[in-house]
């Protein structure tokens, strides 16, 4: 499972590397794994916060807004329960008016005129109605017979009017009991929307705060939104950059085999261009052979054989015009490859003699030059075709020379973790020669041959561990130590890019890189030289 997500997320997030060339310089921008990983982390992050905050916004929202519809029930509760207890005050408040309009009547029966007080629908008139009789009499014995019957009457009235007030203090009663549950209801609901209050105060206070959360994370979003933006602008430029520089290095391949086929071209045609002089010469020797056979046609020969020359002057003209051009193009063609050989420290002259001392076989028929040139035309043309012929055999020798030049990387993917010349020793601290580049790499990778030659070294050498050298000729000898495994074996011809063994940690090692190494004529150089030249020739 391990392997599996190291394996996606080298395919994914491989390390890129941006190139950037201005002003005849290269530079290189490297984005490793973990910067692409960081980068894809920190906006995650920011999403997620965002996400989190909103959520906790929206959740607050919701219980906020259940806490007003409680707030506005136990409001209207309330106003409920106090429309309930103004109706309580106003049935005792008519209770008591009844109660004292009963007390006023009685207390009028109780005086000397008590009967002609009652009123005439009044239910007590009407009892002591019925008792006294229609009408009072007037004299001393009905006085006295009025006062013995009104007695029963004022008992039953006083009956009648202990019975009410008993019904009105139990109505009082209920009454109090009522008012004071509606009262404890009260205090309650106004202790529970005190609460509410103080919980409406904490929560708005709370949303305050998560507002002012929310706004920072905003800003801190929108700033960390513009810092990508920005990234992703110089990513993007970068980009643009380094499409550019594609497309040089590939019109400048085109243009190279235009030059290529141009003087495949040109070479045909100082082919068939020198077989018409060659023609041209057999023509005016036959002219002349005629000429002197045939007097009486020499002023038409001779007309003949001007217009001939007239002819074969403007094609040498041609032909000179041509040959120059093709020697330019060859030329400028032949200053970009010294100059990258020149890059790698080499000399270029000692590496064309070493190409001539490997290419001193030779032959074909002798073809004697010639001495004299008739004319001004001719000797501009021979002298076109020599110059042309020593920049093709520079241009040709130099092509042998880049063949055997190691100008690649020995692995694909590395950093240099210690570079040529002098450096402190890993293992003592003291000051030490080192004569190659330490680049680092994955165990096991794939160390691959950065020219093609001859393998004259492989297995263990010393505090090397296991080491491949391989000669490429012309005294070009490169070195490859603390291999993990070797895939070739002494003489072994190698091609350029084959896989020569596995990166590792062999010999006298810190931990898994690969010793690279670049020797000429046993002398050690700088190889951070050849892969700049390299750099150079494959990217423009």
């Amino acid at each position: 499972m391990r392997n599996r997500l190291s394996t996606a997320i080298g395919r994914h997030f491989s390390p890129r590397e941006v190139i950037l060339r201005s002003d005849g310089k290269i530079k290189y921008v490297r984005l490793s794994t973990r910067i692409q990983l960081a980068g894809l982390v920190v906006l995650g992050g920011i999403a997620v916060l965002t996400l989190a905050t909103s959520i906790g916004l929206a959740l607050q929202q919701v219980n906020q807004h259940g806490r007003d519809i409680a707030v506005r029930e136990a409001e209207g509760a309330y106003t409920g329960l106090l429309a309930e207890v103004s109706n309580y005050f106003a049935q005792f408040k008519d209770s008591t008016e009844r109660l004292s309009d009963d007390e006023a009547y009685l207390l009028g029966l109780s005086g000397e005129d008590a009967g002609t007080r009652l009123a005439a629908d009044d239910p007590l008139r009407q009892i002591a109605t019925q008792i006294e009789g229609p009408t009072p009499l007037a004299d001393g014995e009905g006085l006295a017979r009025d006062v013995k019957k009104q007695d029963p009457l004022r008992d039953k009235l006083r009956e009648s009017l202990k019975n009410r007030l008993l019904a009105f203090d139990a109505d009082l009663k209920k009454i109090a009991a009522r008012n004071q549950s509606l009262t404890n209801q009260i205090a309650g609901l106004k202790a529970e929307i005190r609460t509410i209050e103080g919980d409406r105060r904490r929560m708005a206070v709370e949303r305050s705060e998560l507002t002012a959360l929310l706004e920072q994370s905003r800003k801190s979003n929108t700033e960390l939104t513009g810092q990508v933006g920005d990234l992703s602008n110089r990513l993007a430029a970068l980009q643009r950059q380094h499409d550019v520089a594609t497309d040089k290095v590939a019109r400048l391949t085109q243009q190279v085999e235009g030059l290529q086929g141009e003087l495949t071209v040109a070479q045909a045609r100082n082919v068939d261009l020198s077989r018409q002089v060659a023609q041209t010469q057999a023509a005016l020797a036959t002219v002349v052979a005629q000429r002197n056979a045939l007097q009486l046609g020499r002023a038409d020969l001779a007309r003949t054989v001007d217009d001939l020359r007239a002819k074969v002057a403007a094609v040498q003209e041609q032909q000179a015009n041509f040959v120059a051009s093709v020697t330019e193009r060859t030329r400028n063609s032949l200053e970009d490859m010294e100059k990258t050989v020149a890059m790698t420290g080499l000399s270029v002259d000692a590496l064309l003699a070493a190409a001539e001392d490997a290419s001193i076989n030779k032959g074909g028929p002798f073809l004697p030059a010639p001495e004299n040139a008739e004319d001004e035309t001719e000797q501009k043309l021979l002298a076109s075709v020599a110059t042309l012929d020593d920049e093709v055999a520079r241009w040709e020798k130099l092509q042998v020379v880049l063949r055997s030049v190691p100008l690649a990387a020995p692995v694909d993917h590395y950093y240099v973790s210690s570079g040529f010349g002098s450096r402190v020793d890993p293992f003592n601290g003291k000051r030490a020669r080192h004569e190659g580049l330490d680049l680092v790499g994955s165990l096991r990778s794939d160390v691959l041959a950065t020219a093609p030659g001859t393998v004259v070294t492989a297995g263990w050498k010393g505090s090397y561990g296991r080491m491949v050298e391989i000669d490429h000729g012309m005294g070009i000898v490169t070195v490859y130590a603390h291999l993990d495994s070797i895939s070739v074996k002494v003489g072994d011809v190698v091609g350029y890019r084959q896989v020569v063994g596995k990166l590792g940690s062999t010999g006298r090692s810190s931990g898994p890189h690969v010793h690279y190494e670049v020797r000429y004529n046993e002398k050690p150089l700088d190889p951070m030289g050849f892969l700049k030249a390299g750099r150079y020739v494959f990217k423009g």
